[in-house]
């Protein structure tokens, strides 16, 4: 049969939408409600654009620590206020000490927690995403007795690690508005590392049984659309294709399947980094 130009454009347009959704990293089958994702990885890791592109994430409320340092900046500067950040300078190591502790001392994070979940009915709990390093399992158990109580089910509640190349992100970072000091950035991804390698040996924090996956957000793990005409990519549309990995369904223990622990576990090796600073300093 013979389609015209529209019709074949048509026709992969369809089929990328159908592929894309049966793609998408989606947690109770998209469910608008009821879902908590815990997003880690360390600082530079992308997990903006996985966001956007791998886990169909429009359902979602973002809780992201770096949109509220943007936010307030923003208002220091425009409404001349809050004189103790408004010349702070990002790129300076110093600079985003004094930020991260100005958003600490104001207790944001806390705060809007808990007014989204007191004006919560009990079933139409918001689906949350909370933008976390991991470098620590405090970043989920800290949050779980509040999630708890306001109704959500273990089932609902995932964990996501956005794993990527430690030496990309360090050139991410560098190009980053905000610069996350050298010791600060080699922390979070020790920290994510082994958060995650505690979590796929089967130690999960107790109160999370929903899904585990792992996308290897690499630059050769990502495949772009591409305009059939020019052969360059259509970066402003959805990916057509990444790695993940999925080690736990809801209400199932941990994956032990070899193959996949093998397949992880070789990520891990081949993507975080060492345990010295010295790893920083040579490709920084």
């Amino acid at each position: 049969m013979y389609l015209t130009e529209s019709e074949k454009q048509l026709l992969e347009f369809y089929e990328s939408e159908k592929y894309l959704e049966e793609k998408l990293i989606q947690f109770n089958k998209g469910k608008k409600f009821g879902q908590i994702v815990f997003l880690a990885g360390g600082a530079g890791s992308g997990k903006g654009f996985a966001i956007k592109n791998f886990l169909g994430a429009e359902n979602f409320k973002v809780r992201d620590v770096d949109e509220w340092k943007k936010s307030f900046m923003k208002i220091a500067k425009l409404k001349n206020k809050y004189p103790e950040i408004r010349d702070l300078d990002l790129k300076k190591p110093q600079d985003v000490f004094k930020m991260h502790q100005f958003i600490k001392d104001l207790g944001i994070k806390d705060k809007t927690l808990d007014n989204m979940l007191n004006q919560a009915k009990q079933d139409r709990l918001p689906n949350i995403m909370f933008d976390v390093t991991l470098k620590d399992l405090g970043d989920i158990k800290d949050v779980l007795p509040r999630l708890r109580d306001a109704g959500y089910d273990p089932k609902n509640i995932h964990v996501v690690w956005v794993l990527t190349n430690f030496y990309a992100a360090i050139k991410n970072n560098a190009g980053r508005d905000r610069v996350v000091p050298k010791d600060i950035l080699l922390k979070t991804h020790q920290g994510a590392r082994d958060s995650m390698a505690d979590i796929i040996k089967g130690n999960v924090p107790r109160g999370v049984d929903g899904s585990v996956h792992v996308i290897l957000n690499n630059r050769e793990e990502t495949v772009f659309w591409v305009d059939p005409k020019t052969g360059e990519e259509l970066k402003k549309k959805p990916v057509k294709s990444f790695t993940s990995l999925q080690l736990k369904e809801p209400g199932k223990p941990v994956k032990k399947d070899e193959e996949i622990q093998k397949q992880v576990f070789d990520w891990i090796e081949n993507n975080t980094p060492g345990d010295s600073l010295e790893t920083v300093k040579k490709v920084a």
